[in-house]
């Protein structure tokens, strides 16, 4: 096999590929008693069709699996050979083949960007953490009480708060009920935020084993389309009154629904969990800071079939595989297409930082990575140590951490203000 390089793009080379007639003959010849094997003919059992009569009846069968195994090999050979590194699969063009002639082909070839990252370091960054006061904590612990609320039957006239449980029907013009239209056990909050005030004004003061009347009017963006900017009324048969009874916050409280001693404990659990979250916004919000101005500092141009192999796979995940229309695939483009890009470019300055500062990442820190994801999700432990003894996806995960250095590179010799949300809104509020 003999190949030529030339680059033709940017992070783009293109392989003109020739296999000798004599390779090319000689896998030809394997194709045919591979299939020899599986083949039988009239008046010749399975496996014993003469060579000469396969590769005669079936030839355009043998050529084109031939074509299909042997052309991505042969580009993977030049290409290891080139020392290229493709960061999508290469495009095979121009292919000519003549039985009894070489083979020749292209290949195309997209590498890895590779960009000297300048001004890398101090850059001015701001820290905008949220100070989490007693405040934070007794909201958390308040939405807890709501979600662990009881209701319990009340024998009084339904209020704003309680729970109806009913049964509904729609009525005609001539107020005769509409079959296929009854829904049965309905649980209504009187004040929740999206009820209807029509159905919420129809429903206060009801009782248990009341029937009512109550006309609703849709408004003309109502989620329900069928229904939207129409005038509908139900006959309706309360069944029961709920009241909802909210727990005390108490020791009883934090032991039974999560297993802590006491109320400090629980607010020390919830003011932690909330400075987690909030430390994992302040730092995504860094690292946002830190790519935006990478990519000021350093512009460069994607591959553009780089973008586009990334931006499908992001359509595929996203829209699981299923089969869309050209208008609704545009669409999708346009949507991800900056978040892809973004992603690219941080992926690719950062691998330029990390070369540039001779970063690596050993055999031993991956496996404190896997260590550590294990530690976590106890239960998926042996899924997780499973899933990563595959080479192809330990190198990814090292790929992960190297970038992960390389971020940290950034933000330690970067100029960090911190600036604390609270205090940034008054700043704000007193530059207007």
């Amino acid at each position: 096999m003999s190949h030529t390089v030339r680059e033709t793009g940017s992070w783009q080379h293109t392989l003109s590929i020739e296999i000798p007639v004599e390779e090319v003959e000689a896998r030809l010849e394997r194709v045919a008693r591979e299939l020899q094997r599986r083949v039988a003919m009239p008046g010749f059992r399975k496996g014993k069709v003469p060579l000469e009569r396969v590769r005669a009846d079936f030839a355009a069968h043998i050529e084109q699996e031939f074509l299909e195994s042997f052309i991505p090999e042969a580009t993977n050979r030049a290409i290891d050979e080139r020392g290229l590194g493709p960061v999508v699969p290469p495009s095979v063009t121009n292919v000519r083949f003549t039985p009894g002639q070489p083979l020749t082909f292209d290949a195309v070839v997209d590498t890895t960007p590779v960009v000297e990252v300048k001004s890398w370091k101090g850059l001015e960054l701001k820290r905008r953490a949220r100070p989490m006061d007693d405040a934070a904590v007794d909201a958390v612990i308040e939405d807890l009480r709501q979600q662990s609320a009881v209701f319990v039957d009340v024998d009084r006239p339904a209020a704003k708060g309680d729970v109806v449980l009913l049964d509904s029907q729609r009525l005609d013009a001539n107020g005769r009920r509409l079959p296929q239209t009854r829904a049965k056990g309905t649980r209504i909050q009187l004040g929740a935020p999206d009820l209807l005030p029509d159905l919420e004004n129809g429903l206060l003061g009801a009782e248990a084993g009341q029937e009512r009347t109550v006309t609703v009017n849709y408004p003309a963006d109502y989620r329900g389309s069928e229904l939207a900017g129409k005038s509908i009324r139900y006959v309706i048969s309360v069944r029961k009154i709920q009241e909802k009874k909210l727990r005390e916050v108490d020791d009883n409280f934090a032991g039974e629904l999560f297993r802590l001693p006491s109320v400090s404990a629980l607010r020390e659990k919830v003011r932690g969990n909330l400075e987690a979250e909030d430390a994992g916004r302040v730092r995504r919000e860094l690292e946002g800071a830190v790519v935006e101005e990478l990519t000021r500092r350093n512009p460069f141009d994607l591959p553009v079939r780089l973008v586009a192999y990334m931006l499908e796979r992001v359509i595929h995940e996203q829209t699981e595989g299923r089969e869309v229309s050209k208008e609704l695939h545009a669409q999708l483009e346009e949507h991800y297409r900056p978040g892809v890009e973004r992603s690219l470019r941080r992926e690719i300055l950062l691998a330029g930082i990390a070369r540039q500062e001779g970063l690596a990442v050993t055999d031993e820190e991956v496996a404190a990575e896997i260590d550590r994801m294990c530690a976590q999700e106890p239960r998926q432990a042996s899924r997780i140590r499973a899933r990563y003894q595959s080479a192809d996806r330990r190198r990814s995960l090292g790929e992960g951490i190297l970038e992960r250095k390389a971020m940290e590179a950034v933000i330690a010799a970067a100029q960090v203000r911190d600036e604390p949300i609270a205090a940034a809104m008054a700043a704000s509020e007193a530059s207007r």
